[in-house]
């Protein structure tokens, strides 16, 4: 459980850099999926504890906010977290007797799935005219 808080920390302040309510949004997303992932595929001989699941939500969502969002912050934070915890993606595939694989990748997926959906979000938002002054005056000389 302690080799968990610092990747937490970390993973949980870059989340935070944009909006600390993503923090919130990415941690219960990747807490549910994960929940879900264990509920649904769990073994009997696995252990099931801690937050791992949650941090793995962290890191799917700031890789994929990075692929998605395609900003300089974005793409930053993402290459970041993958050279210091790229090794994580070894956690998610069941090489380790004993480990909940399934909730490591079952949180990576929920963050994933949060970073998508705010960006498809984001994408939305900006579809509006960028200029609707311009037509106003245009309407104005007769």
């Amino acid at each position: 459980l302690m080799a968990n808080t610092i990747p937490l920390i970390i993973l949980g302040w870059f989340v935070m850099l944009r909006r600390t309510a993503d923090f919130f949004l990415v941690g219960l997303s990747a807490l549910l999926a994960s929940g879900l992932g264990i509920w649904l595929f769990g073994g009997a001989s696995t252990i099931h504890l801690g937050i791992s699941g949650v941090i793995f939500g962290f890191f799917g969502y700031l890789l994929a906010r990075g692929y998605y969002e395609r900003s300089v912050t974005a793409i930053v934070l993402a290459v970041v977290a993958f050279l210091v915890y790229g090794g994580m993606v070894w956690g998610m595939l069941p090489l380790q007797p004993g480990i909940s694989w399934q909730g490591h990748l079952f949180g990576f997926v929920g963050g994933v799935i949060i970073a998508y959906v705010q960006a498809r979000a984001y994408r939305g938002r900006s579809a509006l005219p960028a200029q609707p002054h311009v037509a106003a005056r245009r309407n104005d000389v007769v």
